[in-house]
């Protein structure tokens, strides 16, 4: 099961989603939302943005506190409620600060969530030691891979593989496909960004 998680950033076309079997708003993600015809299950975070009169009261969740922030809280109930594959969709666009804050919590989520976001020019895939991935791309398709941490990375498929430790450097910029099939395995958490057209 896919569980959706509406950030209040800027979100790509419609149509490249596909339908979701809960959908969970951060804030005021949720009323974003609703503008593009999507109905939140569940409201999350410490809801000092979202419209309440919008949604009903039995699906605003209220978790304060200004120790994290509120996708970390939508991160931390999806595995509470074992939905541990997600989408994001609003993860980038509006501040700086927040974007940044928003890959510190995909860093530090639960290992076992198996976490993409939607960008129109890119998907972001957080992988870990528990979910070593294959994709099938186009040959020649522009593929990054970065770490916040000192990560073993190894790669196959791709016009510079690596299989290496990786820290929080530029290293892992701009690869690219020579086969439509390529993995990515690593010992942490890694983002493959992943450019589409």
């Amino acid at each position: 099961m896919t569980t959706l998680l509406c950030l209040p950033g800027v979100w790509p076309q419609m149509s490249c989603l596909q339908d979701f079997e809960y959908i969970i708003g951060v804030d005021s993600g949720a009323d974003l939302a609703l503008q593009y015809g999507i109905t939140p299950n569940l409201i999350i975070g410490d809801l000092d943005s979202v419209n309440r009169e919008n949604h009903p009261e039995e699906s605003l969740i209220l978790i304060e506190g200004q120790e994290n922030n509120d996708l970390s809280k939508a991160l931390e109930v999806c595995l509470e409620k074992d939905l541990t594959t997600i989408c994001i969709l609003g993860f980038t666009g509006k501040r700086n600060d927040h974007e940044l804050a928003n890959y510190a919590a995909l860093h530090n989520a639960n290992e076992i969530l198996d976490i993409r976001v939607i960008l129109d020019d890119m998907i972001i895939h957080r992988i870990t030691n528990t979910n070593d991935c294959m994709y099938n791309v186009p040959v020649g398709t522009l593929v990054s891979i970065f770490s916040f941490e000192n990560t073993h990375v190894k790669t196959t498929g791709l016009e510079w593989d690596l299989d290496d430790e990786i820290g929080f450097s530029s290293r892992g910029l701009s690869n690219k496909t020579t086969k439509e099939e390529f993995t990515v395995n690593a010992t942490g958490s890694v983002f493959v960004l992943i450019h589409i057209s």
